[in-house]
């Protein structure tokens, strides 16, 4: 099963086109690895905190705090990470101060290319090697999720180890730049999930994104989900009839009854929509060699935790 296969590793990296629900797919997959048993940590990258809130929980901010029992997420600002890194380097408070004070430290963490990406990927790292008590060998967390920027800024964002690692072939940068680039392309330990939806350009950023894994990234893609999918309401003669009665209606062949024509375009938006859906199913299955989750659709005015919860069900029975 897709679950199952995921689970096996200690990291999982989402991305996909931006307005695919891709925060949301990543909660509902934390909710069903916790329902597994496993201790989570859901990292969003440099982007509003949405977890909690799915979850009916506080905002939680740049530190990791605990959502629900064995679930926690984080949000990575890079400013506070590479602060937290300069302290962690430096030791001493007063100096540290004074260097993230410095004018000449702001406008290098803002020229620097790369490096607000470098740090956010080392503290990823930071989180999967954390122990769960000083001295003891079981990790902090069973498995991180990281909830990364859509496509082509995900692409980017995974890029930079390497790029840093051959700018600098000597020294801590580029040592910590092949040890996060070793973590992210060992298989056993990452998976790449990518999340596309039946449209036509989430649909060919998640090919592009397939592609850029396995020949710039040097990272193994191990599933997709296909989220906002209209399911099937009703039966072929049925859908047939709708839409006959609907073009009737826009020609004006049918009697107008009350809310008649909008019930008719209701539906026949969502047939259209479920043919799209069943589509670009048949093509990802085509193109893409990767196991398939399909996430219906959520019709519900805010999402929360019941919501999250259906779409965590879905996930554990592909």
């Amino acid at each position: 099963m897709l679950l199952d296969d995921l689970l096996s590793r200690r990291l999982l990296v989402l991305s996909g086109k931006g307005g695919t629900g891709k925060s949301v797919v990543g909660t509902a997959l934390a909710i069903a690895a916790r329902g597994r048993g496993k201790r989570v940590l859901l990292v969003e990258v440099d982007a509003p905190l949405e977890a909690p809130r799915y979850l009916g929980a506080p905002r939680t901010g740049g530190r990791e705090a605990e959502v629900r029992p064995g679930l926690f997420t984080v949000n990575l600002d890079p400013a506070a990470v590479m602060d937290e890194y300069v302290r962690r380097v430096v030791r001493v408070d007063v100096l540290a101060r004074r260097i993230l004070d410095s004018p000449v430290y702001r406008r290098f963490f803002a020229a620097a290319p790369g490096l607000p990406e470098l740090m956010m990927l080392g503290k990823i790292m930071v989180f999967e090697e954390a122990r769960a008590a000083r001295f003891s060998s079981r990790p902090r967390y069973d498995l991180i999720l990281v909830d990364a920027p859509s496509t082509g800024h995900g692409i980017s964002f995974l890029k930079v180890p390497l790029a840093a690692s051959r700018a600098a072939p000597a020294g801590p940068v580029g040592h910590n730049a092949r040890r996060i680039l070793a973590l992210l392309q060992d298989p056993q330990r990452t998976a790449l999930v990518i999340v596309a939806a039946p449209e036509e350009m989430a649909v060919v950023e998640a090919q592009e994104l397939h592609r850029a894994a396995l020949e710039e990234l040097g990272m193994r893609p191990r599933a997709l989900v296909l989220n906002q999918c209209h399911e099937a309401r009703f039966s072929r003669e049925q859908e047939a009839d709708i839409l006959r009665l609907a073009a009737d209606a826009a020609a004006g062949r049918l009697a107008r009854g009350v809310g008649l024509p909008a019930a008719l375009a209701a539906a026949r938006r969502h047939v259209r929509r479920r043919k799209l859906t069943q589509f670009y199913q048949g093509r990802l299955r085509r193109v893409l060699p990767l196991p398939m989750a399909s996430l219906p659709y959520l019709f519900d005015e805010d999402i929360g935790p019941s919501s999250i919860e259906r779409l965590a069900r879905r996930i554990e029975a592909a």
